[in-house]
């Protein structure tokens, strides 16, 4: 969809808006006329929010949704890698995240594959939510995800980091089972003289691994190292 479809939306949710600010200051006793305006609001808000996690960034060109993963609707390996390699050649700046699940064989384990699976779509789903369109996120295998942040380094992109951290942390895991609990761990890199897009992701795999030696459930600052 594009931007100008995404403004058009925009305009119509503002008028829905304004319709319903003025019932309101009113005092309109007119409730369901009221409710169907929210309604209304709410369908556009859904259908905006579906929009733009289907907007793909341009690194991903050549890449169908047949080429996500099925579990989680992330880009898979392949496609994700693809998308490395172009970010690098383009000669921007960028940061690529690694992360995966503090202790995932444990939940496997502990409250069975199914579940498991279900806890992998939903931190997809927290992924999506997270990124902007020009960003690019992977299922890269099992519980591992990477991330590709366009035009962001250093103290933004730990800012990118902590902000999925926390969002998998405090997300209400108890709906699934109980005593599930779910944190990620994550590490992060820029090109910073880098000679392949491949040792970028090495890079931040690195880190990655001491965010999980440190303690887990943190981002490891690539850029002070």
């Amino acid at each position: 969809m594009s931007a100008e479809k995404l403004r058009e939306e925009d305009l119509k949710l503002l008028h829905l808006l304004e319709q319903m600010r003025s019932q309101i200051a009113q005092a309109s006793s007119n409730l369901d006329s009221l409710k169907q305006a929210l309604e209304s609001a709410q369908r556009l808000v859904e259908e905006r929010n579906r929009n733009l996690l289907n907007i793909r960034s341009p690194w991903l060109e050549g890449y169908g949704r047949e080429a996500d993963d099925p579990l989680t609707g992330l880009p898979g390996q392949a496609a994700f890698e693809q998308a490395l390699e172009r970010a690098f050649a383009s000669g921007e700046a960028f940061s690529v995240v690694a992360f995966d699940l503090d202790e995932f064989q444990t939940i496997v384990q502990r409250f069975g594959q199914a579940l498991a699976d279900e806890v992998l779509r939903r931190v997809g789903q927290l992924v999506q939510k997270t990124l902007r369109a020009s960003d690019v996120a992977g299922r890269t295998g099992g519980d591992s995800f990477a991330l590709i942040l366009r035009g962001i380094t250093g103290d933004r992109a730990l800012g990118v980091c902590e902000r999925l951290r926390v969002a998998v942390f405090k997300y209400p895991w108890s709906q699934l089972h109980p005593e599930l609990k779910v944190t990620i761990s994550l590490g992060f890199a820029g090109r910073d003289g880098e000679p392949t897009a491949q040792a970028v992701l090495a890079r931040a795999k690195h880190f990655q691994a001491e965010a999980k030696n440190s303690g887990r459930n943190q981002t490891f600052p690539g850029m002070y190292y």
